[in-house]
């Protein structure tokens, strides 16, 4: 337990986060996160959806009250007192801190209201399009994880599962039906933007303290002078978010499309042929051995020693990689409900595994041709 909340439990050697192999270890862990709830917290009843919500709110609400603890008690430890404490900044008024608390307020009136709820869906956009948004951006850029505590530590598992959670809400809200993503409510993105720089700003002139870049984009540096940068800050936020809404809007699409020319009913009464389907389950897992091989090289440019010009950047991918499996392992799932003859069945299964399983070996296999091109190990020598 002590190493997990010790105060003084800090590294020998600060740890790098940026772009490179820890990065990708990072993203995997938020990815085997998000999967594990997706698959777990699978409660079909509307008492046990109700149940999963104020759960979610609860873990969510515990997390958020511990940092500030937590973080108070060191400020104690290390000699200091209320009066000294920066109240503002350690309570917080960043964006995911404040979609942390709008996420739970959403999760605890979803969880008593009915879905078709106007206020609801309003709910429902914002942390689609704002802290589903922020918890990406947090892992495609981990500031917020220390680099001088063990990542084990409570101050980066708090972080991690935080974050990883306000990824994980919206999907969840959409795999219960509660919340369908439409593209012609991406106006409500805004709203939420401008909810979270009214809040963030109005912080930041009393306190004196930068919440959520609103009074300087110290980030980087762009020679644009408060209040220009904000309008920057929104533009770049909502074309991240327009490109969630605009992919489950072209998946909708298809999915219609599907429907009429095939017609819904004869897709439920007639049998797909195991060949096409075993085909494109091979096909999937092919270019998902080839997508994660390429990725960890890009990863691990860093680390031995060839230039990456930035292209660590794209580890990020292997996040929005694992959210697709997670679609498409959903679908393969629901395929699984038609009647086949059992020895379909395992067929089927077997592809599902393989399409997994196979991701990380031939990753590896693209990892070691790598080394060897650039002379980092010899050929054949594995």
């Amino acid at each position: 337990m002590d190493y997990f909340f010790g105060f003084d439990n800090y590294l020998t050697q600060n740890v790098d986060w940026f772009y490179n192999f820890n990065h990708f270890i990072l993203i995997v862990m938020v990815a085997a996160f998000i999967m594990g709830c997706y698959f777990m917290l699978s409660a079909k009843s509307e008492k046990g959806k109700k149940i999963t919500k104020l759960v979610l709110a609860g873990v969510l609400f515990i997390l958020e009250i511990g940092r500030i603890i937590y973080k108070y008690l060191l400020h104690v430890h290390n000699g200091g007192d209320a009066s000294n404490f920066n109240w503002w900044w350690n309570i917080s008024f960043q964006m995911c801190a404040i979609m942390t608390w709008t996420t739970i307020v959403t999760l605890i009136l979803s969880a008593f209201l009915k879905k078709e709820n106007k206020f609801l869906q309003l709910l429902y956009n914002i942390l689609f399009g704002c802290a589903l948004v922020g918890g990406f951006l947090t892992f495609m850029y981990p500031d917020c994880i220390s680099n001088n505590y063990p990542i084990l530590h409570f101050i980066n598992i708090q972080t991690i599962i935080t974050h990883s959670l306000l990824i994980f809400v919206p999907i969840y809200l959409i795999k219960t039906k509660d919340f369908k993503v439409e593209i012609k409510n991406f106006w409500i993105v805004y709203v939420g933007y401008v909810f979270i720089g009214s809040v963030a700003l109005s912080a930041s002139l009393i306190s004196g303290n930068n919440f959520a870049y609103s009074l300087n984009l110290d980030l980087v540096d762009l020679g644009v002078s408060f209040p220009w940068h904000l309008p920057i800050i929104m533009i770049v936020t909502s074309a991240i978010a327009l490109v969630f809404y605009g992919a489950f809007e072209l998946a909708y699409y298809i999915k219609n499309r599907r429907k009429k020319k095939e017609g819904e009913i004869k897709l439920l009464e007639e049998k797909q042929k195991p060949e096409k389907t075993g085909l494109a389950l091979y096909i999937t897992s092919v270019v998902s051995a080839v997508l994660f091989g390429g990725l960890i090289t890009l990863c691990t440019a860093d680390l031995i020693g060839a230039p990456s010009t930035g292209l660590g950047i794209l580890c990020l991918l292997g996040l929005i990689y694992m959210i697709l499996m997670l679609v498409f392992a959903e679908h393969i799932k629901n395929y699984m409900n038609v009647k086949f003859e059992e020895k379909d069945k395992v067929k089927h299964i077997v592809f599902i595994v393989l399409t997994f399983i196979f991701a990380l070996p031939v990753g590896i296999v693209y990892l070691i041709k790598y080394l060897e091109d650039f002379g980092f190990l010899k050929k054949n020598s594995v």
